[in-house]
């Protein structure tokens, strides 16, 4: 059976066809052998059918979407594109119910995040008594979380809209094995094989008794990317915005007033500090507002006399959810130290969003110690309502030449937001990118 080219060309194989229905046409047994085997016409459609045969595929159809899928990926490594999908909604497996996220995918790659609320016989053996923790304990939570990895390799088949079928692996999963049984899926990164191609109509995803949900090709809105400008705020100016932003993100995560009271008393002492050190009538009534901030968090007042970007946040609660957002924003970011920073895609969830970004050599630096790592650069979004999203960092995984990871922002992304501005801020200087939301 000969073997398809690593760089197969569309044209060479229907000339191939057309040159073998020619033969057959002429009387020449071999051909005739050949389209016989699988027609009883001798017809080009016949021609196209056997030649596909040949090469291991089930129809014309089939090596066709095959030759487009492999171009596509030559494509992408010379560009360096990312597209994805999402879009889906959840469904039950026998490992249990799947929550799909977003599927990003680009050169030699694909990855679907999702989530998984366990079965509850596995659910039962993914809690841990309380400390001490027996060995016996330990070993048989190893082992749930083992054969949960296999469950879930087995409960799901992923196809698309061409025939073609992918394999799912469990590349990653988390999950918080002190929660009770009753709170909380568990985390997956589910690695796809072979990577989808950018022209997929959808992605199905199959489960348990036919269940079904389809991820649907992102959009991509005309993002815009700025210069790279001077940050116009001071260095005090913005570790204080950064500092009370800081506190209303961990109200957000569940701290409850206790702690809320412990990270007040460290932010006021600094808040302090810089109100001492800065220039007379730099930081304004900064300080005040971060003081009343922390009442209202601790309980001991209201949220009055706050900036509007502050109470935003705080208010950000009373949004409701809109459907799934996902788009490909597809921006390359202007060099800051030697960095590139390429931002792929954006997707929400319920409570967050998250942008996943690629950065080249990679997102972290070192002090000459090693001993210490910083961002390459801090990143915070704004709506065009005034929504302000305060960003965390959710993960990433390297390589030798870049690193791919992902920023998780809060609070949710407001459902009748219309454009959203993403703000990257690399110590004096900073860029920004506009981002069209699709209405949903």
């Amino acid at each position: 059976m000969p073997e398809l080219p690593d760089r197969p060309n569309l044209g060479q194989l229907r000339r191939q066809a057309r040159e073998l229905l020619r033969a057959a046409a002429d009387g020449e047994p071999a051909a005739l052998t050949r389209i016989r085997a699988v027609s009883g016409r001798v017809s080009l459609a016949a021609a196209q059918l056997a030649l596909a045969r040949e090469y291991g595929f089930a129809s014309w159809p089939a090596l066709h979407a095959e030759v487009e899928r492999r171009l596509a990926g030559l494509a992408a490594l010379v560009n360096g594109a990312r597209w994805s999908f999402g879009g889906a909604a959840a469904i039950e497996t026998a490992a249990g119910t799947l929550y799909p996220g977003v599927l990003v995918a680009g050169p030699g790659q694909a990855i679907l995040d999702a989530s998984l609320t366990p079965a509850r016989q596995t659910r039962d053996r993914l809690v841990l008594p309380p400390a001490p923790i027996s060995s016996s304990a330990r070993l048989g939570y190893a082992n749930a979380l083992t054969e949960l990895t296999e469950a879930i390799i087995g409960a799901v088949a992923l196809t698309d809209d061409q025939g073609t079928t992918y394999t799912v692996d469990v590349e990653g999963i988390e999950h918080d094995s002190q929660l009770s049984q009753e709170r909380g899926p568990v985390s997956l990164r589910l690695g796809v094989n072979p990577v989808p191609a950018s022209g997929r109509g959808w992605l199905e995803l199959r489960g348990l008794d036919g269940s079904a949900t389809r991820l649907v090709p992102s959009p991509r809105p005309d993002a815009r990317v700025s210069r790279l400008a001077p940050v116009p705020e001071g260095p005090a100016v913005r570790e204080l915005s950064d500092l009370a932003l800081h506190l209303i993100g961990l109200t957000r995560l569940g701290a409850d007033q206790d702690e809320m009271s412990r990270y007040c008393s460290v932010a006021l002492t600094r808040a302090a500090e810089l109100q001492q050190s800065a220039e007379p009538g730099t930081v304004g009534d900064l300080p005040g507002q971060l003081a009343r901030l922390c009442d209202f968090l601790t309980g001991r007042g209201p949220a009055d006399g706050l900036p509007r970007a502050w109470s935003s946040m705080i208010s950000a609660a009373e949004h409701a959810d809109g459907g799934p957002q996902h788009i490909d924003i597809s921006a390359t970011l202007p060099p800051v130290d030697d960095i590139v920073v390429r931002v792929d895609s954006l997707a929400s969830e319920p409570g967050y969003w998250k942008v996943y970004l690629r950065a080249e050599p990679g997102w972290w630096t070192y002090s000459a110690d090693g001993n210490r790592k910083s961002a390459a650069m801090l990143a915070r979004a704004e709506d065009d309502l005034g929504g302000l999203y305060l960003s965390q960092f959710g993960g990433s995984s390297g390589n030798r030449d870049h690193e791919e990871l992902i920023l998780r922002f809060l609070p949710r992304l407001d459902p009748l937001a219309r454009t959203l501005t993403l703000t990257f801020t690399h110590r004096a200087e900073q860029v920004s990118i506009e981002v069209p939301l699709p209405r949903r």
